[in-house]
């Protein structure tokens, strides 16, 4: 099932898409808040499905997705899942012995909708995307084994993780610290109104192998992104165990896991005013993105 919150006229409401139709379920869901149906979904589930096959479809083409979860827990997202990403933007190819994943948290006031602008401000010199397969929890998660991290999957969403690159490089007169570098990458991530999330989520039970999707990225129509969630470092059983044993995860946290090669840090074309970038994932959907000076 794809879930989100779809916008019509000015109304607000939890919905289905299904082929090119959606679904109103704003009389059964009680909530325009998905997290809340996360947390009773086992309830929900059937009258979900009910709703689906006897209520009046909506034109597709007469809704505005929002961003599913605008206000999750946690976001969490995963550094250099992809081998060939790390290589590209230049640290060292090292994989052997044991690797543990790299993760952050992006504040929600970065979350926008699947075809909102991506704001880009005065202070962006090296706005750059990066095309993420993202987990929804379903279940509150702490400690995990293996297959008690995979249970805690609820669905599956697209992110697209932008990421201001240049952050404090054009700063006259300053003095580096110890880690400022680190620093820059990450409050580069921060930006308000930059991060695509969505369209819906895709229910667990709708992928029957996650490791086949194939996530990909377009810049103006041209492919930038390519590679199957197989070539995760990390696979989401293992991020989500390595993750639960720092922090407890909860219903409706989204965690992104990871980006492919192919990012303008390495190839030389960053974002710029005007473009149009689109982060697709086959089975769940794609964001369709302006970037806007604001």
């Amino acid at each position: 099932m794809k879930l989100g919150i779809a916008e019509q006229n000015g109304r607000k409401f939890v919905a289905a898409q299904k082929d090119q139709s959606v679904y109103d379920l704003s009389a059964v869901a009680g909530t325009r808040d998905l997290r809340e149906i996360i947390s009773g979904w086992n309830a929900l589930k059937a009258n979900f499905e009910s709703s689906i096959t006897n209520a009046p479809a909506i034109d597709g083409a007469a809704v505005r997705w929002q961003s599913p979860l605008p206000n999750p827990p946690k976001f969490l997202l995963v550094a250099a899942n992809y081998r060939a990403h790390i290589v590209e933007v230049g640290f060292a190819p090292v994989f052997e012995g044991v690797l543990t994943p790299q993760f952050f948290m992006k504040p929600n006031t970065t979350i926008i909708g699947p075809e909102d602008d991506i704001s880009l401000v005065s202070n962006n010199i090296g706005l750059d995307y990066e095309a993420e397969l993202a987990v929804v929890i379903g279940k509150t998660c702490s400690h995990a084994s293996l297959e008690e991290a995979s249970a805690a999957v609820w669905g599956y969403t697209v992110v697209n993780d932008v990421s201001e690159r240049k952050l404090n490089k054009n700063l006259e007169g300053r003095s580096l610290r110890q880690n400022d570098d680190f620093y820059d990458w990450l409050v580069g991530k921060w930006f308000d109104k930059a991060t695509p999330v969505g369209p819906w989520v895709v229910t667990a039970d709708e992928i029957e192998k996650v490791d086949d999707l194939m996530i990909r990225s377009r810049l103006n129509g041209k492919t930038v992104q390519e590679a199957p969630a197989s070539a995760m470092i990390h696979n989401i059983s293992q991020l989500i165990q390595y993750i639960s044993n720092v922090v407890t995860l909860e219903p409706g946290d989204v965690i992104a896991t990871g980006t492919p090669a192919g990012v303008g840090m390495a190839t030389g074309r960053l974002l710029q005013n005007g473009d149009l970038i689109e982060c697709e994932i086959d089975q769940i959907g794609t964001l369709k993105n302006r970037v806007r000076a604001v």
